[in-house]
Order: C-alpha cells, then sequence, then structure tokens
C-alpha cells in the first residue's frame, strides 16, 4: 500500500508546489480546505514521484475516494498506482473532483478506462472579485440595497474588524450560537465536523495563510468569515456565517471582506452548495462568472 498519512501543517509547503503547477482554482487544490476538514473526511495524503496524492471517505457512507493526481509526470502510471492501492485495501477504486480539464488527459492516457460522469453538487461557484467589492451593476442591485439598508438602519452601531487572537474566541462562540439557532442552520442541527473546521482554522490561521473578519452590531459579533489565495489570481473564501434574522448581515460580512482582503486578486471561490437549494439559491444571487466544475470516475 501507499504510505498515505494525516494530512498535517508540515505538509503545506510541499503540497502548495505541487497545487500551485496548474491553476483549476477548486477548493479541493487548496492546502487550507484539506487541513481544515482532514477530520470530517479523514483525509489522507502522500507523495509518489512528482505527484500528489489524496484520498479521502465520504460523510456520512465512509465511501473511501481518491482525486485525481496532482503534479507532473506520467497520468497513466500515477492512476495505476492509486488503483493498486485501492485494491490492496480492499475498496473500490474511484476518482472525485476531477477538474474539468483534467478528463481530456485522463481520456488520452487512458482511453475508455473510466466512466466519468459530471458532479452538480460539488461544483465550486467562482465570482468577480471586483464585482463582490463594489457591488455594481444591476445584476447587484438586490445587494447592494441589503447593504445600504443595514448601513442605514444600523449607523453609528457596527463595526468591522480583521480577526485576531484577541478575537478569536468570540467567532467560535458564534459559530456554536449559529449551530443552535434554526433560522441559521438547517434544523438547528449541531454540524461536528464544521465545528472542528472552525476550530482548526481559528487556532491555526496564521501558518494557514488565512484571514478573517468580523461584523458587530452593538459590540456583539453578529458574522465572521474566514479565506486564503488558492492560486495567484483566485481567494477562496471557507468560512461564511451571519445571523440570519438580521436582514443584511450575510452581505454586509459579504462585502467588507471582500473590500479588506480581494484586491490584487481576479476571481473568488466561494465553493460548493453541498447540494442544498437554500444555499443553491443563495451562491446564485451573486452571479457566479464562472463555475469550477468537478466530476467522478469509476472502471468502466
Amino acid at each position: 500500500m501507499l504510505p498515505f498519512q494525516p494530512v498535517a501543517l508540515e505538509d503545506k509547503q510541499k503540497v502548495d508546489v505541487c497545487l500551485t503547477q496548474q491553476n483549476y482554482r477548486i477548493c479541493e487544490h487548496c492546502f487550507t480546505d484539506l487541513f481544515i476538514w482532514k477530520d470530517h473526511y479523514d483525509t489522507q495524503i502522500c507523495f509518489w514521484e512528482d505527484f500528489l496524492f489524496i484520498k479521502m471517505k465520504t460523510f456520512p457512507e465512509q465511501r473511501t475516494l481518491y482525486l485525481a493526481p496532482i503534479g507532473s509526470g506520467d497520468i497513466k502510471k500515477a492512476l495505476l498506482a492509486m488503483e493498486q492501492d485501492a485494491h490492496e485495501r480492499g475498496v473500490d477504486f474511484a476518482l472525485c473532483c476531477i477538474p474539468e480539464p483534467m478528463i481530456a488527459q485522463i481520456e488520452a492516457a487512458m482511453p475508455g478506462y473510466f466512466i466519468i460522469q459530471d458532479y452538480p453538487d460539488g461544483a465550486d461557484y467562482i465570482y468577480s472579485a471586483e464585482k463582490l467589492m463594489t457591488l455594481s451593476g444591476k445584476k447587484l442591485q438586490s445587494k447592494r440595497n441589503f447593504v445600504n439598508r443595514f448601513q442605514k438602519t444600523y449607523a453609528g452601531r457596527w463595526s468591522y474588524e480583521e480577526l485576531t487572537d484577541a478575537n478569536k474566541q468570540e467567532a467560535f462562540d458564534f459559530h456554536l450560537h449559529w449551530c443552535e439557532t434554526g433560522d441559521n442552520c438547517p434544523n438547528g442541527t449541531m454540524y461536528s465536523g464544521e465545528t472542528c473546521a472552525v476550530s482548526l482554522a481559528l487556532n491555526n490561521s496564521e501558518a494557514l495563510g488565512m484571514k478573517g473578519g468580523i461584523l458587530r452590531l452593538d459590540g456583539a459579533v453578529i458574522a465572521f468569515t474566514m479565506g486564503c489565495p488558492v492560486s495567484a489570481d483566485t481567494y477562496v473564501v471557507q468560512l461564511e456565517k451571519a445571523e440570519a434574522s438580521i436582514a443584511g448581515a450575510y452581505p454586509m460580512i459579504n462585502q467588507q471582506f471582500a473590500q479588506h482582503n480581494f484586491a490584487g486578486y481576479t476571481y473568488v471561490n466561494r465553493e460548493d452548495d453541498l447540494g442544498l437549494e437554500g444555499l443553491r439559491k443563495a451562491k446564485l444571487s451573486y452571479h457566479p462568472v464562472m463555475m469550477g466544475k468537478k466530476f467522478m470516475a469509476v472502471k468502466a
């Protein structure tokens, strides 16, 4: 079997070298995403020749999946090495999160070997950084209205600040509140995996290269968000939570974080919608300029 190990902070530099060889802009090609969700998805990695191999398990089914090899070299040889690893572990060999541009590469190397299918629920929503900062144009009129109304209604009562060690506990406490409140979290469910991801992000933000922001109203936290670059032209927002009962809280934290962090970037990846209709509607309302499509593959 290949020497897979749980992803660790000390792997970041070596992983980043592999991830930056292609700019697919998808969140699974960001070390931060791999790290903060490592416990939820049992994410493990290994380095093989000039490739990074990643495997994880679906939740809650616990099905083992491999990401397509990331790096350079003989992709057929790499895929066969992954398949052999799956065989030795006694699991079916299946690939996930294949970026659309990689399909032709895989087919050229191993024609007809895989059945490749689209996975629409996993597609990332990718936006214009400039549009998220300015909310300009007719399509984003409703977002501008929410922001303007919030600023007018709560003039002198709201503030935005950078997320730091001094206020990260408040952000975590707000996350717990968010999970426990039915208006915020679907069915009022406490998602332990998400809580673990938030904790890892808050406690390792500097090592991960993450930035964060907090929105306050009358001194109390009503929203927070965190993100980091995935490539030279693309920023990823991994976490965003706001008080749903306060109109405009989500658009405000979204735009404030954009204005403080997106200068110099062309695109912003706000990740997928998990197949949730409400989340899909919210992400579409910001009018993505492209989708980071991902595909699944099994042996034909």
